[in-house]
C-alpha cells in the first residue's frame, strides 16, 4: 500500500513503482482512492469500469460486510481466490509497460453517500487475493487514514508511508507505521518532492517522531507539468530515484 497525506504524490509513487517492478514481474495497481480519477490519465490506459459494478453496485456498508464470501467467490470467476489477471476485460485496463489497473470506485454524484463500501470492497478483493511468484500488486490509496479505520492494512504484506515537506504528511506516517508495527507488517517512509536544504529538515522533524526515511525522490518539473496536463507521466529524475529505491528495499530481487 501506498499512503499518506493528500498530495504526497501517492498516485504519481505507484504508477512509477509499477513501472520499475514490470521490468521483472507482472504488475497491477489497485487504485482504491475514491475521488482521485486522474491515475488512469497518468498511466496512458483507459479507464476501466470500477469493480463496484461487477458485484452489482454500491451496496450498504453492513450488506457489504456480511456478503464478504459471496463478493470473493464472484470476483474469483470459479478459480482458488482471487485473480486479477482473470477480470474481465472491462474490469481491468494494461498500460504499454504492461501494467494492469483495476478501480474499486469513485464518488462522482451529490449526496450518493459516503466512501465506506469502496474502502470494503477493497479489503475483501486483497483479503483473498492469489498472485503467482512473478506478480505484484500497488495498491493507490485515497488520502489520509480512513483505510486504517477499515481495516485495508490487514490484507497487504507491506506499507509505504510517502511523506513530503509539510508536519502534517509526517505525523501521519507516525501513525501508519505505529499500525504497521501492531500488524507486523513491512514498512518504509519515503520522502517526495524533495530538493536543497529541506532533505536535512525532513529528516530531523522525521527523526523527532521517531521515523527513518528509507529514500528521498526528488522534486520533478515533468511529473508536474504531466499532471497539470492530464497526460501520460513522464519522469526525469524521480523515476531513477524510485528504481534505485526499489533495488534498496528489495522490491526487486
Amino acid at each position: 500500500m501506498v499512503c499518506g497525506k493528500g498530495g504526497t504524490g501517492k498516485t504519481v509513487v505507484s504508477i512509477l513503482l509499477a513501472k520499475v517492478l514490470s521490468e521483472g514481474y507482472r504488475v497491477y495497481i489497485v487504485d482504491s482512492d475514491e475521488s482521485n480519477i486522474l491515475l488512469p490519465r497518468l498511466l496512458g490506459v483507459k479507464p476501466p469500469k470500477p469493480l463496484i459494478d461487477y458485484i452489482g453496485g454500491k451496496r450498504d456498508e453492513a450488506e457489504l460486510e456480511s456478503r464478504e464470501l459471496d463478493i470473493a467467490s464472484m470476483l474469483s470467476r470459479a478459480e482458488s481466490g482471487v485473480r486479477l489477471r482473470v477480470l474481465p476485460d472491462e474490469y481491468i485496463s494494461y498500460s504499454r509497460d504492461g501494467v494492469g489497473l483495476t478501480v474499486i470506485g469513485k464518488v462522482r454524484e451529490y449526496g450518493e453517500g459516503c466512501a465506506c463500501p469502496f474502502n470494503i470492497l477493497t479489503r475483501i478483493l486483497l483479503r483473498n487475493l492469489v498472485l503467482d511468484n512473478d506478480e505484484k500488486v500497488i495498491v493507490d490509496t485515497d488520502a489520509g487514514i480512513e483505510h486504517i479505520g477499515r481495516g485495508i492494512e490487514e490484507a497487504v504484506d507491506g506499507i509505504i508511508a510517502l511523506i513530503d515537506p509539510t508536519a502534517e504528511s509526517i505525523e501521519i506516517a507516525a501513525l501508519l507505521r505505529d499500525v504497521s508495527l501492531s500488524l507486523g507488517k513491512r514498512f518504509w517512509v519515503l520522502a517526495n518532492k524533495v530538493d536543497g536544504r529541506v532533505k536535512d529538515i525532513l529528516v530531523e522533524k522525521a527523526e523527532e517522531a521517531g521515523l527513518r526515511i528509507d529514500g528521498f525522490i526528488r522534486f520533478d518539473e515533468e511529473i508536474i507539468e504531466s499532471c497539470l496536463l492530464g497526460e501520460e507521466l513522464r519522469s526525469d529524475s524521480a523515476l531513477e530515484d524510485i528504481k534505485s529505491i526499489a533495488y534498496h528495499l528489495k522490491l526487486i530481487e
